[in-house]
């Protein structure tokens, strides 16, 4: 019986994992993201909720880039309100949660609202790419 000899991996072998795990890291950091918000006012507080919102969310917004689309969304029921954001990359979201305006926003929110904002977001999906 013939004993095998260990096989020698070529270099283009061994670099082939570390640089797909490079290009799957460019490409899922390439993508859209969405981020879903919400809070909810303090009873009585709607209103100036309201206020901030259009006032200031809605122009910091328009200065953030990277920022595609957003809308603002209100439940009447359960007084749930938020927005709903896509966002070029994760990146430009990720430079937008640590920006200075965001948290002028938060502090201006926090005093007129219950806890926290808080914020899922997700990886845009796009069937047939």
């Amino acid at each position: 019986m013939r004993q095998s000899t260990p096989r020698r991996r070529s270099g283009l072998i061994r670099l082939a994992g570390p640089i797909l795990a490079f290009l799957l890291a460019a490409t899922a950091s390439a993508q859209e993201v969405i981020r879903i918000s919400s809070y909810k006012p303090l009873a009585g507080r709607n209103a100036e909720v309201s206020k901030v919102t259009d006032e200031e969310v809605t122009g910091v917004y328009a200065g953030m880039k990277g920022l595609k689309w957003v809308k603002f969304y209100y439940d009447p029921v359960t007084g749930e309100r938020g927005s709903v954001t896509v966002w070029a990359d994760r990146a430009a979201l990720d430079a937008y949660m640590n920006s200075e305006a965001r948290k002028g926003l938060l502090a201006r929110l926090r005093p007129i609202i219950q806890g926290d904002v808080s914020s899922r977001i997700y990886v845009v999906h796009q069937p047939g790419k």
